[in-house]
This record gives structure tokens, C-alpha cells and sequence, in this order.
């Protein structure tokens, strides 16, 4: 049904306004307006070419163009379009559905000019909409400004870092080079005195092994010899200090006898400085003889066991013949005092001490006898001839026996002899520290060379002085912590508990960062996060979310995702300049 001409011209020349002194159609976007200019038989042509149709039926609020464009300010075409010039803010285009619907479309015509024949107003709420988005937009101009900025210092900082660990890359490499020689030197030092040594020990082992054939067996038994009479000779001491401590004990100390004082106070003196020789005394009596046939016999057995080795064995025997020489000493001084006590004043009538010389003639009468057997016993063995042959073994033991093997030598004697042990030992030393410094400077190489001719730090280095900056954000259960091109966590802030949430695997089609391969979930994925940037002036750590379960997304905000301004088609990419924040002027109609 076609409207009066009366409406027809309402529709036409409705806001009455002239745009090169010809009238405005309502819902005309301006830039089409020659195109809705009547042809000389006053026709309109669809814009898609479709039909011509008389220009009088164009926003008749009848639907004629396939493509709606003859209904620029009605809704009677579902395709079709509204302009809004929204004076004050910026233009919008409507769809014709959205016409006279009964609601106030401010998102798109903050003029509300698309309710012009609806049963409720629009109010043109352009100015104060207009001056929001101007703030907005200012406020976003400022943010991009100073994160242009800060990225231009990144840059720079970026190139300048670049140069700085280039020239670093290049020293070190020299110092590797340099080292790398020098480990080759001493690893051939080392190798050569090595080989030296095992020559030498393989010629020592074939010297000690003809050693052992000629000198073990007759060392063993003399080794036998001692400790049989080292047996003895305990015994003795043992019972000349039960003796004296019997007197010590209980003689009387009123009848003051000098001779008898003296004695006691000299055991005395020697029983202090050597307590566990009365202690090993009482043990002797206390044991009946099965036992101590049986000790003894144990004392045996565990010195057998150096008798496989010529080397131990001969020191057991220097052991053995310095702990003779000292119960012989100790027997010596310790009969000394018992003879002493003889000379006692026989007027007092002291029982401890006259016990103890009664005990001392039969002590004398026993040790008589035992070392008589003792006597007969080295002569059945020979042992003039076994001494003899230890004698002989035992410095060509010395000469070749391993510091660690034998007790012979002392510290000083072995830092004498063992040269070839020290310049070995140093050999080592050295090749180990320069080994070390050939590690570490090997890793160092490796990690700048990774760093700067293989890790992605953007277009213009601009993550390079960032690189590891580790940022984070506590959402109340947890806290995440994001490391750039490197790591990411998340932390639960009741136990500090970490879960890995990924390493660093590349940027995504929007520069994004993703890291992969977190720890897996339970019954789930591996853990991964991919990092989202909003262009500010400071990184920050803004939001974390977990879309899909153990799949987190971040987004941090820095001058990453801002724009370097352009001069001469070329990226401005050295120091940061002062800018000032432009004012955005728009067309209003």
C-alpha cells in the first residue's frame, strides 16, 4: 500500500535540513547522498543495480530493492540500514530492524534519531556520550603514549643489552678457546704422569711380589715369635701392677716407712698418668684361664690377617717390637719399685708389704722359668735369623710400599719419597680446575649463544632486558607467577605448594606467550598457560583464568602489545621521546 504524497514528502524531507542546499533523506548515510539524487525522469536506482523505481517510493516504508537500499530511514526492509549522524560523537549505522522498535539504541544513535516515529522519545544524549568516549579515548591515548614510550626504552635497552652480551659472547668464546688449549695441555700432563705412575706401581708390584716370595714366611714367624712373647711379658706387667697397687692400697701409712713411701708415691705418679694399665690388671685376674687362653688366641687370629701381605705384615711386626721395647720398659721400672720394697723396715709389722715381697720372690721364680721357655723357643725358631731377614725386608718394603698401605714411614718421610705422588696429585688438581672452567665457560657460551642467536625476544629485542622477570598475581587461593620466556607457576597460598604450570614454548599468532608441558592433571592434560598482552606503560600481572580444566589463560598488561611510531616508513626504535597525547577530532554532521 503506497502512502499519500503529503507522507511521502514527510518522509522525504523530514529534519529538515539541506546539504548543498538540497534536502537530507532521513537514515541517508551522507557519503551515499549522491547516489539518492532522482534521475532526469525522476527515478532511483537500487544501489545494487537490481531495479529503478520511482523516485517518490524511496522511504515509503515499502520494501522495493532486493538490497533494501530504498529504505535508508524505515524498517520495512529486514537487510536495510539506518544512519545516525549523532552529532557530538561519532556516526553510526543501525540495522532496519532495529527502527522505531520502541527502543532507545544509544549504543549505535546516541542522537536518537531511530526512534523518530516510535510512541516513546530518545532524548540525543550525543554530547555526554560523546564527551565519555573523548575521555575514554584520551585516557587509552595516554596509556598507548606511555607504553610506546616504554617500549622505545625496551628497545633501546634491548639493543644496547644486545651489544653489551655480543661482545660477551665473543670474549667468552676467546676465553674458551684460550681454555680449551690449555685443557688439552694438562690433560696430556696428567695422562703422561698417570702412566708414569702405573709403571712405576706395576714395576713396585713385580718388586713386591719377588719380595713377598723371598721374606713373608720367615717375617710372618717372627711376627709369631713376638706376639707369643708379647703375651708373656703382659702377663708379667700385669702382675707387678697388682702387686703395687696392692701395697698403694693397703699398707699401713702410719708406721711412715721411707722406703715404702717412696715406692707408693712413684706407682702412684704412674698409675695416674696410665689408669687403664690397673683397669687391663684386674681384667687379667678377673678372667678365668679358658678365657684368656681364649683372648689371646683371638689376638692371634686378627693379626693373622696382615700376614697375606709382606707389607702389613712387616708392620705389624714394627708394632710389635715397639710395644716390646715398652712392656720391657715397664717391667723394668715396675720390678725396680718391687725390689725397692725389700729394702722396707722389717720392725713394722706392715702385712701389704710383706705380702707383696714374699709375692715378688715367687714372681721372680715363675718369670725365671717362663723366660727360659721363652729363650728355648727362639732358639728351636732361630729367631736370630728370622730379625735378621726382617731387618732386611723392611727397608726394601719401605722403598716401594703405597703411603696408604703402609705404616712405616711418617708424614714427613712420605712428603720425602712420594714426589712422584705429589707432582701426580697436582696433575690432577690442575686438570680438574681447568676442566671445571672449561664447563663453565662451555655453559656460559651455550646460554648466550641460545639467548641471542636462537630465543625469539620479539621483533626489536624488546623482552631482552626483561628476559626471566618473573611477575605475579594473588587471586586469593592461589598465586600465579609468570616468568617471561621462561616459566610459569601456580602457588597455593595455604602451603605454598608450586604446580608447574608450563615452560616457555614460543609466541602465538598474536604475539602471545605460551607455556607447555606443566605437570599433568589428575585424570586430566599437562598444565599450560598462554599469556595475552594489553598495551600499558608496566608489566603487570592482570587477570588468570582457567577456561578448561588444568588450560589457564593470563592476561598481563606492558608496552609489549604497544605500537613503535612510524617515521618514514621506518619503526622509530631508539630512545624514548617526549610525546604529547593528540586530540581526536571527529566530523559531527
Amino acid at each position: 500500500m503506497r502512502v499519500g504524497l503529503v507522507s511521502q514528502l514527510v518522509f522525504l524531507y523530514a529534519q529538515a535540513g539541506l546539504i548543498q542546499g538540497k534536502p537530507v533523506i532521513r537514515g541517508l548515510d551522507p557519503r551515499l547522498a549522491s547516489r539518492y539524487e532522482p534521475s532526469s525522469d525522476n527515478m532511483f536506482a537500487c544501489l545494487d543495480g537490481s531495479q529503478r523505481i520511482p523516485f517518490g517510493r524511496v522511504n515509503d516504508d515499502y520494501c522495493d530493492c532486493a538490497d533494501g537500499s530504498d529504505e535508508p530511514g524505515t524498517s520495512a526492509c529486514t537487510n536495510g540500514t539506518f544512519f545516525c549522524a549523532n552529532a557530538g560523537h561519532v556516526p553510526g549505522t543501525l540495522s532496519a530492524s532495529r527502527v522505531n522498535d520502541g527502543v532507545c539504541d544509544y549504543d549505535v544513535c546516541c542522537d536518537g534519531s531511530d526512534e523518530w516515529d516510535s510512541l516513546i522519545k530518545c532524548p540525543n544524549r550525543c554530547a555526554e556520550i560523546g564527551a565519555k568516549r573523548r575521555d575514554d579515548e584520551e585516557k587509552l591515548a595516554q596509556t598507548n603514549d606511555a607504553g610506546m614510550r616504554k617500549l622505545q626504552e625496551l628497545v633501546a635497552k634491548g639493543r644496547e643489552l644486545r651489544q653489551t652480551k655480543s661482545a660477551e659472547l665473543e670474549r667468552k668464546r676467546a676465553e674458551l678457546a684460550k681454555t680449551e688449549q690449555e685443557y688439552s695441555v694438562a690433560e696430556a700432563h696428567k695422562n703422561e704422569l698417570e702412566q708414569i705412575q702405573r709403571d712405576h706401581e706395576a714395576h713396585n708390584a713385580n718388586t713386591m711380589q719377588q719380595l713377598t716370595t723371598e721374606y713373608l714366611e720367615p717375617v710372618v714367624q717372627y711376627r709369631k715369635e713376638l706376639a707369643a712373647q708379647l703375651h708373656i711379658l703382659r702377663a708379667h706387667r700385669d702382675a707387678l701392677i697388682r702387686l703395687l697397687k696392692a701395697v698403694r692400697d693397703g699398707h699401713n701409712v702410719e708406721f711412715n716407712d721411707e722406703a715404702v713411701a717412696k715406692v707408693v708415691h712413684e706407682y702412684g705418679e704412674y698409675a695416674e698418668a696410665l689408669p687403664y694399665m690397673e683397669e687391663a690388671a684386674q681384667a687379667y685376674v678377673d678372667e678365668d684361664s679358658k678365657a684368656r687362653k681364649e683372648r689371646e688366641l683371638q689376638m692371634d687370629r686378627d693379626s693373622e690377617e696382615d700376614d697375606a701381605s709382606l707389607v702389613l705384615c712387616v708392620g705389624a711386626v714394627d708394632i710389635a717390637e715397639n710395644e716390646l721395647r715398652t712392656v720391657n720398659d715397664d717391667i723394668s721400672v715396675l720390678l725396680g719399685w718391687m725390689r725397692d720394697l725389700q729394702g722396707y723396715n722389717r720392725n713394722y709389722h706392715d702385712l701389704a708389704v710383706k705380702g707383696a715381697v714374699v709375692a715378688l720372690a715367687d714372681f721372680e721364680t715363675a718369670r725365671e722359668r717362663e723366660m727360659s721357655d721363652v729363650s728355648s723357643r727362639h732358639e728351636a725358631a732361630n729367631i736370630g735369623e728370622l730379625k735378621s731377614k726382617y731387618e732386611e725386608a723392611k727397608p726394601l718394603v719401605e722403598a716401594i710400599a703405597p703411603a696408604d698401605e703402609s705404616a712405616l714411614d711418617s708424614e714427613e718421610e712420605n712428603a720425602d719419597t712420594d714426589d712422584l705422588e705429589k707432582q701426580v696429585a697436582d696433575a690432577r688438581s690442575q686438570f680438574w680446575d681447568i676442566q671445571n672452567e672449561k664447563t663453565r665457560l662451555t655453559n656460559e657460551v651455550s646460554n648466550l649463544r641460545e639467548l641471542l642467536e636462537e630465543k625469539d625476544l620479539g621483533p626489536h629485542d624488546e623482552f631482552l632486558s626483561l628476559y626471566q622477570q618473573c611477575y605475579s598475581l594473588d587471586t586469593g587461593e592461589y598465586t600465579y607467577e609468570v616468568c617471561l620466556l621462561d616459566r610459569a607457576a601456580q602457588i597455593e597460598n595455604k602451603n605454598n605448594a608450586r604446580q608447574n604450570l608450563g615452560t616457555f614454548a614460543g609466541f602465538g599468532q598474536k604475539r602471545e606467550l605460551n607455556y607447555q608441558n606443566g605437570a599433568k592433571c589428575w585424570n586430566g592434560p599437562e598444565r599450560s598457560i598462554t599469556v595475552a598482552f594489553e598495551c600499558a606503560g608496566e608489566v603487570e600481572l592482570v587477570e588468570v583464568k582457567e577456561p578448561e580444566k588444568c588450560e589457564y589463560r593470563a592476561v598481563m598488561k606492558g608496552p609489549f602489545a604497544c605500537q613503535l611510531p612510524v617515521s618514514g616508513g621506518e619503526v622509530v626504535d631508539g630512545e624514548a621521546e617526549e610525546h604529547t597525547v593528540k586530540e581526536r577530532v571527529h566530523d559531527e554532521l
